[in-house]
């Protein structure tokens, strides 16, 4: 873990001469990703399962005398989500809090933490979309390098054209894929 942010590490804090300080901080939090993601709030489990079920195909005539024909839906792919979470934590030495960011009024400094979260989350969403065409990919983070596993409840990739129909049928030739509208639930949490 580094070390707290003390006097030295900005020094102009401190300084009375220097008159104005200003916060270079990141932009407004983004949330561009839910144009292309579907957004799910609220969730309070570890692990999110989800399966689905077909509906019918179209219906046939029925001729005098013969036997309706029947129609079962068809039991889907069941995915697993596991809930990753990632934080930042922004530490300040006791001295340099009361004496150089009190003191100057840019306490908006540890907003700085939430919007590298929602930086990442940017990120990370279109990260995935850009790997639609993989089942996994290696993400790099400022904790290091992590496998990031985006096959679909079928094992396949987001978009392929082998992706099977439910029952189990000829391949669906287009770019649909039969798994849930979201991958994994990205938790952000600034830890400060």
């Amino acid at each position: 873990m580094p070390s707290p942010f003390n006097t030295s590490d900005a020094a102009d804090l401190l300084d009375v001469s220097v008159q104005r300080v200003f916060l270079k901080g990141s932009e407004k939090q983004s949330r561009m990703y839910e144009s292309y993601y579907n957004v799910e709030t609220g969730i309070v489990d570890y692990y999110d399962k989800d399966s689905s079920l077909s509906g019918l195909a179209y219906a046939g005539r029925i001729v005098e005398n013969a036997a309706v024909t029947s129609l079962n839906p068809v039991q889907g792919f069941k995915v697993t989500y596991t809930q990753n979470q990632f934080g930042a934590l922004l530490s300040f030495t006791k001295f340099m809090w009361f004496f150089g960011i009190k003191k100057r009024n840019i306490e908006q400094i540890t907003n700085e933490a939430i919007k590298a979260c929602s930086d990442l989350r940017e990120q990370r969403c279109a990260d995935r979309l850009d790997q639609s065409y993989n089942t996994s990919y290696t993400a790099t983070d400022i904790s290091g390098n992590y496998l990031v596993n985006t096959a679909g409840g079928d094992a396949l990739a987001f978009i392929t054209n082998v992706h099977t129909r439910e029952d189990g049928g000829e391949n669906c030739a287009s770019q649909r894929a039969i798994i849930s509208p979201y991958w994994e639930t990205l938790c952000f949490t600034p830890v400060l």
